[in-house]
């Protein structure tokens, strides 16, 4: 509940929320870290001031000083020595006309707003009056400019999903034609501040960054005191935040080149604006890719698991029994299944006990082990067992293939960055003499190895921390793909892996680390009527998902999707909010009184999602995409292509993934079936707004061009 008055001044939108999230703190010398109290305030220099300004003469003490207006919301900075005045009477004087506005809602973290004003060029009069404190108001003047007014884009054609507080705003403008992203907030407080979108470091945000209809950028701003580079060390003031803005494309013809014709992402095609995915009701029917998998999670609690088979998943996980027959469920075993204990115990049993344990594992055709407590290289005990375990289950169950996220692939995911840099002969390497990252495939006594009862080799694709020391703002995920086509081909080379199929383990969110700050997730609620934030982990961005899902799949056989919670409900205010979990969530009222116990009006019916589910949609697209090629897809030969940088030809080999990463360049596949050939390309390192127009050689001798946008794949097919 909001507090009551206050001792002394303080500014309201700066109230204990934002405190939480950017206020000061005093920390104890350690190295690299603070060696004297620093207090952090919202510098407001950039922004123009209220004239005529006049405060409250009473003890609220209520004023407007700065102001800013973005398209035809005008935004303002409030400032009292009392909390709990919101909701407002406004009142807007222009040129003889008034226009009047009951209940506006103000919350802490955020500038007062009033929205889609009918006003034309020139000076106008606001004046705000609390509805709590009748005698409690402030007026000003100001200047609306028409010409801001219309350079917003029509809130009909982009969604935006984030955070939503005093520290990021971005919007799309149009300014002649031209698109462009603009952080309308600026907000700056004397930390460092840096801009990523898409995973790369980009400058100029605060002023408008051009780029293109179509897409969904993902924008991640972090303000630290320190050099950025050193976003690891959590003794640092760091703070964080989270906007995903897509922005719906015109209607255009695919782009040609002679032999290739573009398969784009489709007209049709948008995410939700709620924040629940919505493939699984929007996207047109079609039956699964010949020879591949696509594992998800059935995310809507009102979608039956139908629609998911019948829009290209194989599998969904075990708690679809019995509405899914086993055959079609997959499952991935954590360590409760023997209660979390440690290896020392499993190492103890013997094999009727491993095999009793095994008897009781859920019979899915899809079946990993993903336990995670043990050490990723097994002990000679532990292995042995793991041989009996998986002996035992392909005995009762021949046709459940297995495979084993942590230990269970002969080569983990290589990362490729090693100390900031990359050394590609150390790679290159591994195609001639492949070396096994661990021992776990080594033969028992009896000869018996855990390889000879799998068949899927699991390649990590989590996302990786978002810390970038590159001077070309690079971060360690813009490597993450590359590296996975390195890690999936060197799997392929080991004579005890050949028969395996290798999917690509993805997850949607980021892996903390050093115990990052997460990014404030914002819900609009209806009834009652507010706003809740939560603070959550940052989801990748839109071109990466679309990049893993496409790779995965011509490149490799596919996917498993991870994800961490049951389908979720539709109902904006059927939240549960914790009250006894400090910290989990913040409730700001409307109507400046309504409690956060008026939530959960429809348990036991499931919550709605905290975040969005976006990169959800964006795997889906891919799969879709790739089923445009899959007559080339099934028996087809994958061969990489030599492409032009410059006046130079990079000659495509086997190892062309690697030299890719080390050169910070594109990375070209093929795969020919007959005269018909499709084509994918991705550039993992160039700027989200770049375009790259590159000549590749086809296999025929013949030169196309191809258009790589920012960091998303590419799709093209002809004939040779």
């Amino acid at each position: 509940m909001p507090a009551k008055r206050l001792s002394k001044i303080s500014i309201v939108l700066l109230s204990s929320a934002l405190a939480i999230l950017v206020g000061s703190a005093t920390w104890a010398w350690e190295r690299f870290g603070h060696s004297s109290d620093e207090t952090y305030s919202m510098q407001t220099r950039d922004f123009p001031l209220v004239k005529e300004s006049k405060a409250s003469p009473n003890a609220c003490a209520l004023s407007i000083k700065e102001y800013k207006q973005v398209g035809r919301e005008m935004q303002f900075l409030l400032y009292a020595n009392a909390s709990g005045l919101a909701p407002y009477t406004v009142e807007i004087t222009q040129k003889g006309k008034v226009l009047k506005y009951s209940h506006v809602p103000h919350r802490a973290g955020t500038w007062f707003s009033v929205t889609n004003l009918p006003l034309t060029n020139g000076p106008a009069t606001i004046r705000i009056s609390s509805e709590n404190e009748s005698e409690c108001e402030t007026s000003g003047v100001f200047d609306f400019d028409i010409k801001k007014a219309n350079e917003l884009l029509p809130i009909a054609r982009w969604i935006r999903h984030g955070s939503d507080d005093i520290m990021l705003d971005v919007r799309p403008i149009q300014i002649n034609g031209k698109l462009y992203l603009k952080d309308f907030a600026n907000y700056q407080d004397g930390r460092n501040r840096v801009y990523l979108i898409d995973n790369i470091v980009v400058e100029g945000l605060d002023k408008g960054l051009e780029v293109k209809p179509g897409y969904l950028y993902s924008v991640i701003t972090c303000w630290i005191d320190a050099p950025y580079a050193e976003w690891w060390n959590k003794l640092r003031n760091r703070s964080i935040r989270q906007q995903n803005v897509w922005v719906r494309g015109e209607s255009a013809a695919p782009a040609t080149s002679g032999t290739l014709t573009q398969i784009p992402i489709p007209n049709w095609f948008s995410i939700s604006r709620n924040f629940n995915a919505q493939f699984d009701t929007t996207f047109p029917e079609f039956a699964p890719i010949e020879g591949k998998y696509t594992m998800t999670y059935r995310l809507n609690e009102a979608v039956p698991a139908s629609n998911y088979f019948k829009r290209g998943i194989t599998h969904l996980p075990r708690w679809e029994e019995p509405q899914v027959p086993r055959n079609q469920l997959h499952w991935t075993e954590a360590m409760n299944f023997f209660k979390d204990r440690k290896q020392e115990w499993f190492a103890s049993l013997t094999r009727a006990e491993v095999e009793a344990h095994a008897d009781g594992a859920f019979p899915s055709q899809i079946y990993g082990f993903d336990f995670e407590y043990w050490n990723n290289n097994y002990t000679p005990a532990v292995r042995q067992r793991l041989i009996w375990f998986a002996e035992r289950l392909k005995k009762k169950h021949p046709e459940m293939q297995l495979f084993d996220y942590w230990g269970g692939s002969a080569v983990s995911n290589a990362y490729f960055l090693r100390d900031g840099k990359i050394d590609p002969a150390a790679f290159k390497k591994e195609y001639q003499n492949p070396t096994p990252t661990f021992d776990n495939f080594k033969p028992d006594a009896q000869g018996k190895r855990l390889s000879d009862y799998f068949s899927l080799d699991p390649v990590n694709v989590y996302p990786r921390s978002f810390i970038s020391n590159s001077p070309d703002g690079l971060t360690h995920n813009n490597y993450l793909l590359l590296s996975a086509v390195h890690t999936a081909r060197i799997n392929r080379l080991f004579p005890y892996q050949k028969k395996d199929k290798v999917i690509w383990f993805a997850w949607t969110r980021y892996q903390p680390q050093n115990d990052d700050p997460v990014p404030i997730w914002n819900v609009k609620t209806t009834a009652p009527r507010g706003e809740l934030d939560f603070p959550e982990l940052a989801t990748m961005p839109a071109s990466q998902a679309l990049g893993m899902s496409l790779f995965s799949l011509v490149e490799s056989d596919g996917y498993l999707l991870w994800h961490d919670n049951s389908p979720r409900g539709r109902d904006v205010n059927n939240y549960a909010p914790d009250p006894a979990r400090e910290g989990s969530y913040q409730w700001f009222p409307a109507d400046g009184k309504a409690g956060i116990e008026r939530f959960r009006q429809n348990a036991p019916k499931p919550e709605p999602p905290r975040y969005s589910f976006y990169a959800s949609d964006y795997f889906e697209l891919g799969t879709w995409m790739a089923k445009q090629v899959e007559d080339i897809l099934t028996g087809g030969q994958k061969m990489d292509l030599d492409y032009r940088i410059g006046n130079a030809w990079r000659k495509a080999d086997t190892d062309q993934a690697v030299v890719s990463a080390a050169q910070k360049e594109p990375f070209v596949l093929s795969v020919v079936k007959g005269n018909k050939i499709a084509v994918l390309a991705i550039d993992s390192f160039q700027k989200p707004n770049a375009l790259r127009r590159l000549t590749v050689k086809l296999p025929n001798g013949k030169e196309e061009v191809i258009e790589l946008y920012g960091n998303w794949p590419g799709l093209y097919r002809g004939e040779l």
